[in-house]
């Protein structure tokens, strides 16, 4: 089967900082380089920066650094890897999978290299097991793909380290349109209707039609945007590095409410009907009523870690599951009261960190540990008891 391939190089994406704006960035650089460049320790690829997973049927699709993986999610079995071929480089995969699942005859599953800048098109077989075909390649763009994208209307949308939000066609990989920021795009691109909302780390995020990419509005906030907003109630709330959480009135295009919390707000915030749950990297977990803008609790909860990853909610919405950075453990917290449920949960001999998005299906709550051997592991909601670790380690 042949392969699309496209290749263009485009410099960096760059803007001069001045001010209290230019000491928030030696942070995020500080941040960027602690993570990225603690891999070339050892002379090879360690698992250290924040991957990405997606739960499709029962199958796992994850960014497990050098490849990526497909797992059963019952079992951790391992059922293919991307890419296969022997003696071929390694690199890093940080961003989740995306499945465009009306595409082909079996769906397609997109994936964004980190170093090598490509964005690939797996058309997936009839069963998880089969392992996919590789029918194009996006190597247009000039920076690294940490965050994910997104499918709408026949496109795959992602965000780039170069600055820009590229548009593709799904079937053959080519690019539809581009647009440009002033600084790199880690959030995931949201779409509403025929807008599509972009948050940058040059402190603004930006709405642009959906077809042509053509900017149709710009709102500029005090700090960078690395979280990917969140559509609810008709308003996009959108967390930024000045610790500030913005509610953003998509039919005004203005800022019509914000709420400063106690540290830098990273995490992708997570809604469920009216309640919008928000944690920053101090720790503090928030719950906000989206149309009264009022604290569910008496007061934040504490998890007592850095939070990056995005929590993830109970099926019957009874427990909020937030991981810990530094420490690598869960913290499940009651959403009726705010009180964290200290019976909840294992402490295991080495958990690794955990800076990415927690994972939940209906049997399992998932993580993607970093510098630790293990790429996945599989925890009871109910418990938090270890059901399994991919690849297995033994003690």
């Amino acid at each position: 089967m042949s392969v699309r391939r496209i290749t263009i190089n485009r410099p960096l994406a760059s803007q001069a900082p001045s001010g209290r704006a230019w000491v928030r960035r030696v942070w995020l650089v500080a941040i960027v380089a602690t993570v990225l460049l603690a891999g070339c320790a050892g002379g090879g690829l360690r698992h250290e920066s924040w991957p990405g997973m997606i739960s499709v049927e029962g199958t796992l699709y994850a960014a497990c650094l050098g490849h990526i993986e497909a797992i059963n999610a019952e079992t951790g079995k391992v059922y293919w890897s991307f890419p296969d071929a022997e003696g071929e480089k390694q690199q890093p995969f940080y961003a989740a999978p995306v499945l465009a699942p009306e595409v082909g005859d079996h769906g397609m599953l997109i994936v964004a290299g980190f170093t090598d800048r490509t964005v690939y098109g797996l058309a997936l077989g009839a069963s998880p097991a089969e392992r996919p075909d590789e029918v194009w390649r996006f190597e247009d763009a000039g920076g690294q793909y940490v965050g994910s994208g997104v499918v709408a209307e026949d496109m795959f949308l992602i965000g780039n380290g170069d600055g820009r939000v590229y548009a593709l066609n799904i079937a053959d990989g080519s690019q539809v349109w581009e647009f440009a920021t002033r600084d790199r795009v880690w959030a995931t691109p949201v779409v509403v209707d025929d807008t599509v909302y972009i948050a940058s780390l040059d402190h603004h995020l930006y709405a642009v039609d959906l077809k042509t990419g053509a900017e149709q509005w710009q709102l500029e906030v005090e700090g960078a945007i690395a979280g990917t907003p969140v559509y609810a109630q008709g308003d996009l709330w959108v967390g930024d590095f000045a610790s500030k959480l913005y509610q953003v009135d998509l039919d005004t295009q203005s800022v019509s409410w914000t709420f400063e919390a106690d540290n830098w707000l990273w995490a992708t915030p997570l809604v469920s009907g009216r309640v919008l749950y928000v944690a920053d990297m101090g720790g503090n977990v928030y719950a906000f009523d989206t149309e009264t803008r009022a604290l569910v609790w008496d007061a934040p909860a504490s998890v007592g870690d850095v939070v990056r990853g995005r929590p993830a909610l109970a099926e019957d919405g009874s427990l909020l599951y937030v991981p810990g950075y530094e420490k690598g453990q869960i913290t499940a917290i009651d959403t009726a009261t705010g009180t964290v449920q200290q019976s909840w949960g294992m402490t295991l001999p080495n958990p690794g960190r955990l800076p990415g998005d927690l994972v939940l299906d209906a049997e399992r709550l998932y993580t993607m540990p970093v510098l630790v051997a293990e790429c996945v592991q599989a925890f009871d909601p109910a418990s938090g008891e270890l059901l399994w670790s991919s690849p297995e380690v033994s003690e």
